[in-house]
């Protein structure tokens, strides 16, 4: 994985990201388990993944908590 220094803040994110939302919201517009969409965060970290996009209107913070 490719890292790049996010702006001003210094930190070092992945150039690919891990959006939260759109259609699918990791599964959950589908009626996937919670289980399922930690599922999906996790290998995305595996391979290297930092960055993730979420935001309220997603729906997805319940899968962001049980992930953390």
């Amino acid at each position: 994985m490719d890292y790049t220094t996010l702006e001003r803040t210094g930190l070092k994110v992945s150039v690919a990201g891990l959006g939260c939302g759109d259609n699918s919201c990791l599964g959950q517009s589908a009626g996937k388990s919670i289980e399922y969409s930690v599922g999906i965060i996790r290998r995305a970290m595996d391979f290297g993944v930092n960055f993730i996009d979420t935001a309220r209107h997603y729906g997805t913070e319940e899968v962001i908590g049980a992930l953390l």
